[in-house]
């Protein structure tokens, strides 16, 4: 039987990360049964990842594709945990298209882009990321995102150190700095863990400290309702196309940054919550997805701002995006040669 396209990418992930979680949500069971059959893969001995196999290591090398081996599987423990928050994180953006396989700063003209913090952790004898918490770094045409997957197991941040580490020129590329925060649940459970005292006493809350970053943050969950969001404030000039289209001529723009609109309109839905807070001290309407709604409401309660929910889907109309989030490719996997590669079992899926 012939490996798909999406079969292929599965084993290079793992190649590349090294461990993948493997109750991910973000995995087709499909794929990762058949590469396990196939002896591509196999589950950890802590059973709580997947790890490439020797096999698999040479089958990606005939393809041109060499990922340093890991010889030592990890017991379950900090070292372990970060590397699986950090592949789940690239499991969800790979999903949106993200190219995860990222180990330079890409150019502005790429398309979107995360270069893992792995990558830089793993030269010898450099660590140019020092104490810095973020997994990786999302490029997209302008913007330079850190990107931090945050547990109940909260650390917290210094963001001082942090701002320092993910401004430098070499991590982006010249591009504008920016923050994102995610974890495990919806978004209000992620803001309830990030709110959490620090287990270092000298950290900051993490929401503390995206308040101190001096730079735009975003908020998302890794759930369908997140991939939404993010490919909705990838879309180029996504705030003002949708106050444009609720105000229609009574539109003009905005004088000050923490507006959209100079009615006083914020359009929120990268749930930047220092931008939303600074501008509900002057009084603001904030545009926000229906399911973001309440997390907000909690956030912003007793100050100058008024919700106005709006559904995901008329966001995305707006914006002329497609319903259709993903679109998988199970076409058959074809070699630079122009050569099919197959696997030597029965295949299972036909039953």
């Amino acid at each position: 039987m012939l490996y798909t396209n999406t079969e292929i990418d599965l084993l290079r992930l793992c190649g590349w990360c090294r461990d993948l979680p493997i109750k991910s949500k973000s995995i087709n069971k499909e794929d990762l049964a058949y590469l396990l059959m196939t002896g591509q893969l196999r589950e950890s001995r802590n059973g709580i990842s997947i790890r490439i196999t020797e096999k698999g290591k040479e089958t990606l090398y005939k393809l041109g594709y060499s990922y340093e081996y890991d010889s030592k599987s990890r017991g379950a423990g900090a070292f372990l945990t970060r590397r699986l928050q950090t592949s789940e994180l690239m499991l969800f953006l790979f999903q949106g298209k993200t190219d995860v396989f990222c180990s330079a700063v890409p150019d502005r003209n790429n398309p979107p882009s995360f270069m893992p913090s792995f990558t830089l952790r793993r030269e010898k004898n450099k660590n140019p990321l020092g104490t810095a918490r973020f997994n990786g770094m999302l490029y997209l045409k302008n913007t330079a995102a850190a990107v931090y997957y945050i547990s109940e197991h909260n650390d917290g941040l210094y963001p001082e150190t942090e701002r320092n580490t993910f401004t430098m020129n070499i991590l982006t590329g010249g591009r504008k700095s920016a923050a994102a925060f995610t974890g495990a649940g919806e978004l209000e459970e992620i803001l309830m863990v990030m709110r959490q005292k620090s287990t270092r006493s000298n950290a900051l809350p993490v929401l503390d400290a995206a308040r101190r970053l001096d730079c735009p943050v975003c908020f998302f969950p890794l759930s369908v309702n997140g991939a939404r969001q993010m490919r909705i404030i990838s879309v180029n000039d996504w705030r003002k196309e949708i106050a444009q289209h609720i105000l229609k001529s009574k539109y003009s723009p905005p004088s000050h940054k923490w507006y959209d609109a100079e009615e006083k309109i914020l359009v929120g839905i990268d749930m930047d919550i220092p931008r939303m807070e600074t501008a509900a001290e002057y009084g603001v309407h904030i545009i926000l997805l229906d399911w973001q709604a309440e997390a907000a409401k909690e956030i912003l309660r007793g100050r100058k701002a008024v919700l106005h929910p709006i559904s995901t889907k008329t966001a995305e109309e707006i914006l002329k995006l497609p319903p259709e989030l993903y679109l998988k490719t199970p076409e058959p996997y074809i070699t630079e040669k122009g050569e099919y590669l197959s696997a030597p079992v029965k295949d299972y899926r036909k039953g």
